[in-house]
């Protein structure tokens, strides 16, 4: 008998655990809706989202929370969280370790040089045998260290335009065409991983919004096509215009702080922000949302 009950009861229980997540449940006051991208994130996510960086770190949420492999999964943009469903307690959920489950760890290296270690520029993990080091290190630390973003699984990686470390749970990369303010960010490892498990598109569909609690900040509230913007706090680097909604796209032009814009198009969600199809002057492009702000029209002439 308890070879027929044990696993029925491990069945209910996660079948339980997905009616709590039941796409678009408005009901649930606890729900926060992302309208940048018209996802739900629910409890038990939501608090343990919001304990380990939250959105402001692995971006909005791209799907909702779903089924995958006996796991109740729910995909951010540069992450994936995840619980299984246990007859014997609550769902736990926690992040995946994306990194390590796309293939990027790399064989063990010896310590950086002493001196750069005893200067604390760069910090040596025998757990996984790596070193971070310099800009790295300082980001990886503000941001959680270990404990947040796993320990580091490969050493630099050089690439056009872009240097990255792998994590087990994350990617830093430093965008070397990118911002000052924003040129060092995790990568988009949950929309990666995403697409090399080759799950149904139709998950990334946004889900309506019947008037749950927003979250604090959104684009879509600000910024609407037909609307106009102004490019600001690039510190003086300017904001470059691209051919579509992402950073591998080519760039058609980059715009000074003060060039406003009429909004064509958006958002689209790429590379951890919200772009917006922009038009000056019979010029048309991509640009991310955080460099721009919304304004009145200009005067006519």
């Amino acid at each position: 008998m308890n070879k027929i009950l044990i696993p029925l009861i491990g069945c209910l229980a996660l079948v339980l655990i997905l009616l709590t997540f039941r796409p678009g449940q408005a009901q649930q006051e606890s729900a926060t809706y992302f309208p940048e991208t018209g996802h739900y994130v629910d409890e038990p996510f939501l608090s343990r989202l919001q304990a380990e960086g939250g959105t402001h770190l692995w971006g909005p949420p791209i799907t909702e929370a779903f089924e995958e492999n006996g796991l109740v999964v729910q995909y951010f943009e540069r992450s994936r969280m995840e619980c299984a469903g246990e007859a014997q307690g609550p769902c736990d959920p926690h992040l995946s370790s994306l990194g390590e489950l796309l293939g990027q760890r790399t064989p063990r290296v010896s310590p950086a040089p002493e001196a750069l270690i005893r200067d604390d520029l760069c910090r040596y993990y025998p757990e996984t045998g790596h070193n971070v080091c310099f800009s790295f290190l300082t980001f990886y630390l503000e941001n959680g260290g270990p404990e947040i973003l796993g320990p580091p699984i490969s050493e630099l990686i050089m690439e056009p335009s872009m240097i990255l470390q792998y994590f087990r749970l994350a990617r830093i990369e430093w965008h070397t065409d990118a911002p000052v303010s924003a040129a060092m960010r995790l990568g988009a490892l949950g929309s990666e991983h995403f697409i090399a498990k080759g799950l149904d598109p139709s998950l990334l569909t946004p889900v309506e919004s019947p008037g749950v609690a927003t979250a604090a900040t959104q684009v879509a509230d600000v910024i609407s096509v037909g609307g106009h913007v102004r490019v600001a706090s690039t510190d003086g680097t300017g904001l470059r215009m691209r051919s579509g909604p992402g950073l591998g796209y080519p760039t058609i032009e980059t715009l000074q702080d003060g060039v406003v814009l009429r909004v064509v198009e958006g958002p689209q969600s790429g590379d951890g922000f919200a772009w917006w199809r922009l038009e000056q002057n019979g010029t048309i492009g991509w640009c991310a949302s955080e460099w721009l702000k919304p304004v009145a029209p200009p005067d006519g002439p």
